[in-house]
Formats: C-alpha cells, structure tokens, sequence
C-alpha cells in the first residue's frame, strides 16, 4: 500500500501517469475529483468507477473472468456491473482480479485519485475488503491525496480499531519545487517550444506563482498563448485565486456552521500566525470566548484539508497564491 501526498498542482497526477506508462502491472485508476463538489457519494458511485475502469483497463478476454461475480454480467466486449439487480461485493471483485493477476503472472494495482473523498462514503466501510485484499490478493492500492490529513483520517491507519491498523505502507511525498527547480523548468519548457524568454519575467513568475508545477505549467501556457509576461501570469493568478476559492468552498460543505470561522482564520493566517494570534482575531470579530480545544479542531482541519500547513509555531498557506485568495 502507498500513499502518494503533495499539496494541490504539485505534480501527483504527473507521476502517477509516469508510473502507469513505465512500471509493469495491469493499473486500474479511479478519479475521484468529480466528487470534490459532493457532500456525499455512494458505494454505487465507487463501484460504477470501478466498472469504468475495468472496462477501459482489461482487454476483453479478462473481463470475462469477472462475470462469475454475482451481479456482473459480460455484453460485447464490455462489463456491465447490475446494480439494480443485486448488491455487487468488492471483496469478490478484487477476488477475481487477483485471480486475473496470477493468470497472467502481474501485479493488479488500484490507484483512488484525491482519495480523500472517500470520507464522503455512506453506507459501507471501504476498508475491510482493502484489508482483505491487502492481507490475501495480488492486489495493491495506491492512494493519492491533495488533503493529507484528511486520507489519513480516512485510512485510520494508526487507529486500533481500524481494519488497516499495523498494516505496513510506504509514503511517498511530493513537495513544491524550490526556485532553482522552478526556473529550470521554465526554461526547458519554454525550450521546447523554441521560446526565449527574459530571465526576469521567469523570476517574476516564479516569485508570484511560487513552486507548484501546475500554477508554472499553466502560467506557460498562457505565454505561449498571449507572447505577453504580465498578461500571462495576470491571467494565471485571476484562475488560481477563482480556482482556490472554489476549493475553499467545497472544503466548506458541511462545515456551513462554522463557514464565517474558517473565512476568518484563513483571512488572518493568509501572512503566517500563532496559534494565540489566531484564536484572539477570531474572538475580537465574534465578541465572544472560543473554547481552545474547538479553535485547535478549527485550526487542525485546515491543515488536514492542507490549506494552511504548520512550520514551528507559525500556520500559514501551503500556497503563495493562497494568500491573495484571501485577500
């Protein structure tokens, strides 16, 4: 089992996709961002990733391997899972995918993009058929996040209770690039596309944007588009701050309650604060006493949802542009 963590646009996707080409295994990936805007998903809405999945990964001839499950059937060259008809069990699908793997002497590799979204799952604890699987199939998961707190409240991997607990795991973290990085990757970017560009308008996009590879690949994108610095990165920031706001926002779907708190502490943390100066801001605008151990919960799930990140005694965003979202 490996987990695959980095902060938002910080290239996962990227090496996912690097792995999928280059390491030998039948992968299997699920996309779990369209459930970012959803306060809930289903056990359907995994399972009908998962078809999806199989379909696009399996050539025909192993996707019949599967139609012995009940409430699977195989039309064409596809398989159909029949929801309506019977209730479709993991464990048994992951039963005859290991069975695919050791008839084909591969590994069989789950990939839950955004992971963190299986929080959301109601009515069934994914973990026990991972466990399953984990303890007795030629089946491997990988789980990436972009909220690494929050995968880790999901996994309850250190929790006593929980059926992956003392199940060993490999972590894997992606971080920001530093300036230099940032800048040679500009470079070879723009190399490739036969462009020269002034190395202060590089300096300049980096020094705004910061070292997450998706903020630089889209700022290079948009020069290559306008052959214009300022109307480029003008551009890039206005997309970010939108599209960081609309992450705030879904973060927020069933936190409503305390929607105006959370505004506040990203507002007054958006330059770096103590914990002390936070919760005093936070007092100040309310007029009233916040017990400390609910403030600390406030503080601690915007660094699970990895919005805010601790360094020493300091919270502050995990993305430069994160502050002017809250500016």
């Amino acid at each position: 089992m490996t987990l695959l963590l980095g902060i938002r646009r910080s290239g996962k996707s990227s090496l996912v996709k690097v792995l999928m080409k280059e390491e030998k295994g039948i992968w299997l990936y699920l996309d779990l961002r369209k459930f970012e805007s959803s306060a809930y998903i289903s056990y359907k809405d995994i399972i009908q990733e998962l078809e999806k999945s199989i379909n696009t990964s399996l050539p025909e001839r192993l996707k019949k391997v599967l139609a012995g499950v009940k409430g699977v059937n195989f039309a064409v060259v596809n398989v159909i899972f029949n929801w309506w008809k019977a209730r479709i069990e993991l464990a048994q699908i992951l039963d005859k995918l290991s069975e695919i793997a050791e008839k084909e002497g591969e590994r069989i590799i789950i990939i839950f993009n955004e992971s963190q979204e299986l929080r959301k799952l109601k009515g069934v604890n994914l973990l026990y058929p991972i466990a399953y699987a984990f303890d007795n199939l030629k089946v491997k998961f990988i789980f990436t996040s972009s909220e690494i707190g929050m995968v880790y409240d999901f996994l309850k991997l250190d929790k006593s209770d929980s059926p992956l607990y003392g199940r060993s795991y490999t972590e894997v973290n992606v971080p920001p690039f530093g300036k230099e990085t940032s800048l040679e990757f500009l470079r070879k970017g723009f190399e490739e596309f036969k462009m020269k560009v002034e190395e202060r308008e590089l300096e300049d996009a980096v020094n705004t944007l910061g070292g997450i590879p998706g903020w630089l690949t889209y700022y290079g994108f948009n020069y290559i588009q306008e052959k214009d610095h300022v109307k480029a990165l003008n551009k890039t920031v206005e997309t970010a701050i939108s599209l960081i706001k609309k992450e705030f926002n879904n973060f927020l779907k069933g936190r409503e309650g305390a929607k105006e708190r959370y505004k506040t502490i990203m507002t007054v943390c958006k330059n770096g604060c103590k914990w002390k100066e936070a919760k005093i801001a936070l007092e100040a605008k309310e007029g009233v006493r916040i017990d400390d151990k609910r403030f600390t919960q406030l503080l601690n799930n915007l660094v699970k949802a990895s919005f805010l990140i601790k360094e020493g005694e300091i919270y502050k965003p995990t993305d430069v542009l994160i502050e002017k979202a809250f500016s």
